[in-house]
């Protein structure tokens, strides 16, 4: 049987005759430890210099080139596969049982008619093996009865535990230990053109568990999102929702959530990546929902932003509220904020994404265009 081995079973000589080979390119520092870099990514993993030639463990190199790396004790053999036929239905079967469906009986409202006898389903994914189940706030705030399917048909009730619609997260408890959670891969982790890979219930329950192969398209979308979102053409349907997108080693890049259909579209699926699911995980586990700053100013984006366009505009202050942190810091309607703690801001979700990387309760200082100057002002914003 081939078994995953770790970096220290076995070790690849890499000579200077691989260095010519596009996807690599290997950078040999004075110290004898040098930096390995694959298809423009630095790969965290120890190597040295001997006699002239690299050493750089097996899988570190070839995983992050797309391959599936196996190793066979009985034969002392390494299998490196880097056929799509031989890696993606590996990952499936690894995959699978971290991935439940999830179903209830939808309350009502302007899209009742898109649900069969009222049975309103989507995905998740185990994040703890004691019972906790992520998925899409979408998936479950209109839902009642919750109910979660494992892979092999087995149902448990489940409770909301915890539910953060602006990043559209929720996670959902049920009462069964065991289970399988998904390993995270890092914000590092998502490069455009990765073969990623979509789980999740399209359609039907009868669908549960269907796989759908692509790539990652694009980073750092902002479509109908208070965040950046990853843009993938692996097929994404009804159901999918709240399903994980996976890379080839099976690590979660990303929570499916959104679509573009319509006659003419295809393959524009969006996933809320990986660095915003920490983030909004870490805030559910230290306060119970996710804390979000409030300056008490209303933001506008530009002509350009709002179309898409590239913009070295800021965004402009629409409206300040009377007493708020933004109009006893000197902030006014008409300023242009410009950079906060020196992130430059073009966008709105360019501001949710910044403010995700400063602690609660710290002030931030604002570059801030105000007619034809430019000045730095202060502001403590109300965490709630």
């Amino acid at each position: 049987m081939k078994k995953l081995f770790s970096n220290s079973k076995l070790i690849l000589a890499i000579s200077a005759l691989l260095c010519v080979i596009t996807l690599c390119t290997f950078i040999v520092q004075a110290n004898n430890s040098p930096n390995i870099y694959v298809n423009g990514k630095l790969i965290d993993t120890p190597s040295y210099i001997q006699d002239g030639v690299t050493y750089v463990p097996l899988r570190a190199v070839s995983e992050n080139m797309g391959a599936a790396v196996s190793w066979d004790q009985d034969a002392y053999a390494a299998y490196v596969d880097f056929s799509s036929g031989g890696s993606i239905p590996n990952t499936i079967s690894n995959v699978s049982p971290s991935v439940v469906a999830i179903a209830g009986n939808y309350r009502g409202g302007s899209y009742t008619s898109q649900y069969s006898d009222n049975i309103a389903h989507g995905a998740g994914v185990v994040i703890k093996s004691g019972g906790e189940i992520l998925t899409n706030a979408h998936v479950v705030k209109n839902i009642d009865n919750i109910t979660v399917i494992l892979q092999d048909g087995s149902s448990y009730r489940g409770i909301i535990k915890y539910i953060d619609e602006p990043s559209d997260l929720a996670v959902v408890k049920i009462d069964k230990l065991g289970l399988r959670p998904i390993t995270f891969a890092t914000e590092s982790d998502i490069i455009v053109g990765t073969t990623v890979i979509a789980i999740g219930t399209p359609i039907s329950l009868s669908l549960r568990n269907s796989a759908s192969a692509g790539i990652i398209s694009g980073m750092n979308r902002g479509i109908d999102s208070d965040y950046a979102l990853i843009q993938t053409d692996a097929a994404i349907n009804p159901g999918n929702s709240g399903g994980p997108l996976v890379d080839i080693s099976g690590r979660l890049v990303g929570v499916n959530s959104a679509k573009y259909s319509g006659v003419g579209i295809e393959g524009m699926g969006f996933s809320i990546p990986v660095d915003t699911v920490t983030y909004v995980l870490a805030q559910f586990e230290a306060h119970g929902k996710v804390l979000r700053p409030n300056i008490g100013a209303k933001f506008e984006e530009s002509w350009e932003a709002r179309h898409g366009l590239p913009t070295d505009q800021g965004i402009s202050i629409k409206s300040v509220n009377e007493g708020s942190p933004a109009k006893q810091a000197g902030l006014a309607v008409g300023d242009t904020v410009r950079a906060i703690n020196g992130i430059g801001i073009h966008s709105i979700v360019e501001w949710n994404e910044a403010v995700k990387m400063l602690d609660i309760g710290s002030s931030y200082n604002l570059t801030v265009l105000r007619g034809d100057e430019t000045i730095s002002i202060t502001v403590t914003p109300v965490f709630e």
